[in-house]
């Protein structure tokens, strides 16, 4: 496939798919299914009419959209067989992870991400449809602080933990022995969630939505194994697909506070929240939502349809931009 230039931009826009490593095994494609999903979205952007590109290291990165080398593909294959095009320009950047520019439209704007990367960041944000949180300097002040919250049970965060990873929950006595050994660390009350969601799951869970523009496109309920306090896919609970429109009022007007703080900026990122006694309450801002290959079913096929549809009209909007 030939490099998009200066002048072929004009006409048709360009997008860079940026990846953290471009190898198989590497961030984001740890798996074959993960390479599937992001290869499936190249080509569904291809079949929309723009350039789609792949692009890797940000030491090839030259400002204002160009990049002097990516990689591309017409067809199915491996990302070995990959091909690598010289000098393209793109309209926008679809970033999975490390992109460090600021001179062309990026997906997620920095506000989103720097959001995600800190529970910290979160939690000053959003503290209102959050459960109760201190932030702890030290063992004395989390032993402090979980004299001062009622229940025997206890959750404690690394800041910048993900996929359930350094996030420590039981009882107090349990947690305060697992401490980490470096702070600052969040502690927050233990939050019930066993009741599940009335009418979808039962049990200990969370939700998941995913965000596309403003607009929830996926919504998911992880629910956890039985006697387990953790819901995540990756610590062994069950994923369980909803349509949108089973979205609940309360959780949805939840989402729409949130995602007001990016409204004039282009994202696509998820939302995960629990259901408790109390309503809903927000867990965690994620900027790198997964995808799934299209092959996973109807629901897969339409949320790669709807990103596709989404990346290549913020595109177009670039370029009619760029004619004024």
């Amino acid at each position: 496939m030939a490099a998009c230039t200066a002048n072929s931009r004009r006409h048709t826009p360009a997008i860079g798919i940026f990846c953290r490593e471009l190898n198989e095994g590497g961030d984001p494609f740890s798996n074959e299914r993960y390479w599937q999903a992001y290869q499936d979205l190249l080509l569904a952007l291809q079949t929309k009419g723009v350039d789609a590109y792949l692009v890797s290291d940000n030491n090839t990165y030259r400002g204002y959209g160009h990049f002097t080398e990516a990689f591309t593909t017409d067809t199915p294959g491996a990302i070995k067989d990959l091909q690598r095009v010289e000098n393209i320009t793109v309209d926008l950047v679809f970033d999975r992870g490390g992109f460090i520019g600021r001179d062309v439209l990026t997906i997620n704007p920095p506000i989103l991400t720097k959001i995600a990367s800190s529970k910290i960041e979160m939690y000053e944000y959003f503290a209102s449809l959050q459960p109760k949180t201190f932030i702890a300097k030290n063992k004395k002040q989390v032993e402090k602080v979980a004299n001062k919250i009622p229940g025997d049970k206890l959750v404690v965060k690394e800041p910048e933990g993900s996929g359930g990873n350094e996030v420590y929950i039981g009882t107090k006595q349990k947690v305060l022995q697992q401490l980490p050994d470096h702070f600052p660390v969040l502690v927050q009350e233990f939050l019930d969630t066993s009741a599940g969601v009335p009418g979808q799951v039962e049990g200990v869970h969370d939700a998941r939505l995913g965000i596309c523009g403003g607009r929830i496109i996926t919504y998911n309920i992880r629910r956890a194994q039985d006697g387990k306090l953790h819901a995540n896919v990756a610590q062994g609970g069950e994923l369980i697909h909803f349509d949108v429109t089973e979205v609940s009022a309360e959780l949805r007007e939840a989402a729409t506070v949130i995602d007001g703080l990016f409204a004039d900026q282009p994202r696509y990122y998820s939302l995960d929240f629990v259901h408790t006694a109390a309503g809903w309450k927000m867990v965690e801002l994620n900027s790198y939502l997964g995808l799934r290959p299209a092959k996973e079913g109807r629901e897969a096929r339409k949320t790669m349809d709807l990103l596709s549809t989404y990346l290549v009209t913020e595109a177009n909007k670039q370029v009619r931009a760029s004619r004024i």
